[in-house]
């Protein structure tokens, strides 16, 4: 066979055509492989990621970050009627807890009858005074009647309530609350679990401030 047969011969064959083609079909596939790879682990970080947040979020909205601090104080208006509440409050396992109108409703029950939000907000002193300072009798003075309000000790001047500081919600009543009425008062943070306190007030009040299990 002479050298331009062999040449032609060569020239005509097609496997090294079918071989390139191959090698490309298989980059191809190697791409989109990776590809698709990295969309999937992605996704999955994403929802890794998402499913700690929305584990967390139903924690949060489960538990409540407030706690009572002590008792429950009344004050009898009469020997068998109060007209005014007092709880102290503690932010707890968090660093604050957002107590502005915007975030807090104050929702209370008394007898067969109740309101949905009687939270006018928070208080830092009374007429420059700070609230340790001041008397309950003297908080109450500073509330609507009828109305709900925080007042902060050792405040930072801002509408939360932060770990270090204390507050204590008072309650005007707009009408006494007679001896084995029922009361439920609940406080509702922003997506937090409320916080409920309920007592029955007792049949014989000395007047003044009197103390109920919080």
């Amino acid at each position: 066979m002479s050298w331009k047969k062999a040449l032609t011969k060569i020239a005509k064959q097609k496997r090294a055509m079918v071989g390139l083609e191959a090698a490309i079909i298989l980059i191809a596939f190697v791409i989109i492989a990776g590809a698709f790879s990295f969309m999937v682990i992605n996704q999955g970080l994403f929802a890794t990621e998402r499913g700690k947040t929305v584990v967390q979020d139903s924690l949060r909205q489960a538990s409540t970050p407030l706690a009572v601090d002590g008792s429950v104080f009344l004050n009898a208006s009469s020997p068998t009627s109060i007209d005014a509440i007092v709880i102290p409050l503690k932010a707890y396992g968090v660093r604050y807890v957002a107590m502005g109108t915007s975030q807090t409703a104050v929702t209370i029950k008394i007898g067969e009858e109740a309101w949905p939000n009687i939270y006018e907000g928070v208080a830092h002193n009374v007429n420059g005074t700070e609230i340790s300072e001041c008397t309950f009798t003297q908080l109450v003075s500073n509330v609507t009647t009828g109305k709900a309000k925080l007042f902060i000790q050792n405040s930072n001047l801002d509408d939360a309530l932060d770990s270090a500081e204390k507050g204590y919600l008072v309650i005007y009543l707009s009408s006494p609350a007679n001896s084995r009425t029922h009361v439920i008062v609940e406080v509702r943070p922003e997506k937090s679990a409320p916080l409920t306190v309920e007592f029955f007030v007792p049949e014989s009040l000395p007047l003044g401030w009197v103390t109920v299990a919080g």
